[in-house]
């Protein structure tokens, strides 16, 4: 107040500990504040989103309803076979497997401490262990019985029923099993029909059939379409004109990799048959965006280049066409073979070869080079002192680097080079290519550091022995 007592505030504090808790009381709400901002700006961007889109789709349906409602039947039923019943139990097994070792272990250790408490008579500790089995085992049960609700609804395709005849009355029996154990202080036995459930559906994953199926089985309703108006994925119309899609082979194959991709043959109205992969559980935008990422700068290295130099600096590229955020087709790249293939091709002929004049190489078993890391891996680890192998943070570096150098030395570094000379017809021809590798190598190695590309393992590396292009 004007005329009276000097007062500086600076003089009065809070206390340490109050003040601190109202800077992280109003931090926390600020930030409570923030976060339902954003997730009020989200939920109302995908209501905007899903009102635009909804929007497009009617007004494209009136202006042609034919190719719209077979596109969305298409895309539908190509969605039903992303991944099949069997093998969304196998892949959901497997994915949880860590976890149901776990919750056992857990239950063994909950077990042993209840036995050894001398303040508990026997019926105490039968009752205790039944409920500690009950709340450790609750969460399995739970993704069992989700499991069950999906693959027990009305089967619309022929592989639906078989699955439903052959192992329905399996699941029910486990899940009831689990829920209602003889002797819950006997884990292993517990546990067993859910291992048996998962080592049957692994065993039928392991058939030679189950790779190849027929599409009339697992969707009658992309069997049976034909002359249809919907145009060919990713085949560009101002090339070859429009390619519509005039039917489906029956054939299917699944390739034995984790999401279980699908193999599929559409036939075009020009005649030619068309390759795609589908894979399922995977947003394949990105991949889209990488390829077309790769079509300009093909397109900014041709203006740089001239002459007979002009189609050197390429990179070699397919379509990708995004179903959704979970599922797209890849176009097939055929006649050309991935790395891995080679290593496996030398594998294969060293182990034709006799090691010695008395011993023979029949029985000779190849092993995948997951094993053989491992196998050399391992000891070492143990050498050294680590505990838990299963954590890959805990592997020291050198060790890492001392089982590469030893894989290295036993592969030889020439595999590549002799594949792309024994495909050349003459000198020249194996100059032409191998030239063309060196390009093809170095754009795409420089292409891939300049976007970060990751995955590169052998299996997702593919030369053209013909022509040396990667």
């Amino acid at each position: 107040v004007e005329g009276g007592v000097k007062f500086d505030f600076s003089e009065i504090s809070l206390s340490k500990d109050y003040s601190q808790s109202i800077e992280n009381n109003e931090y926390t709400e600020l930030n409570d504040l923030e976060d339902v901002y954003e997730s009020d700006a989200d939920d109302s961007n995908k209501t905007v989103l899903q009102s635009c889109f909804k929007s497009m789709v009617e007004t494209l349906s009136k202006q042609d309803p034919e190719t719209i409602a077979q596109v969305q039947l298409f895309v539908k039923e190509l969605r039903r076979i992303t991944l099949l019943w069997d093998e969304l139990w196998l892949g959901t097994l497997l994915q949880h497997h860590s976890e149901i070792n776990k919750r056992q272990q857990m239950l063994e250790q909950e077990i042993e401490k209840v036995n050894e408490n001398p303040n508990l008579d026997k019926q105490e500790k039968v009752s205790l262990i039944a409920e500690k089995y009950r709340i450790i085992v609750k969460p399995i049960i739970f993704i069992l019985e989700q499991l069950y609700a999906v693959t027990s609804t009305e089967p619309e395709t022929p592989h639906e029923k078989i699955f439903q005849d052959q192992y329905l009355p399996l699941v029910e029996k486990v899940i009831d099993q689990l829920k209602k154990p003889e002797n819950p202080e006997k884990v292993q036995e517990c546990w067993q029909p859910l291992r048996m459930l998962q080592t049957k559906f692994q065993q039928k994953t392991h058939k030679r059939t189950s790779y190849s199926l027929k599409m009339q089985d697992i969707s009658p309703i992309l069997a049976g379409m034909k002359e249809t108006v919907i145009a060919m994925p990713g085949i560009d119309s101002s090339s070859k004109g429009r390619v519509t899609i005039v039917g489906l082979s029956n054939h299917v194959s699944i390739l034995p990799t984790k999401t279980k991709p699908k193999k599929l043959m559409f036939y075009g109205s020009d005649g030619q048959t068309y390759t795609y992969l589908f894979k399922g559980l995977e947003d394949l935008h990105l991949d889209e965006r990488i390829m077309q990422f790769l079509s300009i700068t093909n397109t900014m290295m041709q203006e740089i280049t001239n002459g007979p130099d002009r189609n050197l600096y390429r990179a070699r590229h397919y379509s990708v066409i995004p179903l959704g955020p979970r599922s797209g087709l890849i176009s097939w790249v055929d006649g050309k073979t991935p790395v891995f293939a080679l290593y496996k091709r030398w594998q294969q002929r060293e182990a034709t070869k006799p090691v010695s004049k008395s011993s023979s190489s029949a029985n000779t078993i190849i092993q995948r080079p997951s094993e053989l890391f491992y196998n050399k891996l391992n000891p070492l680890l143990q050498d050294y002192g680590v505990k838990n192998l299963e954590n890959r943070k805990e592997w020291p570096l050198s060790i890492l680097k001392q089982v590469l150098v030893e894989l290295m030395n036993e592969t030889p570094s020439d595999l590549l080079a002799k594949e792309l000379w024994c495909n050349a017809i003459n000198a020249g021809v194996w100059w032409q290519v191998v030239r063309k590798y060196s390009y093809s190598i170095a754009v795409m190695s420089i292409i891939g550091y300049i976007i970060g590309l990751g995955d590169r393992h052998l299996d997702n590396v593919l030369v053209d022995l013909s022509s040396g292009e990667v």
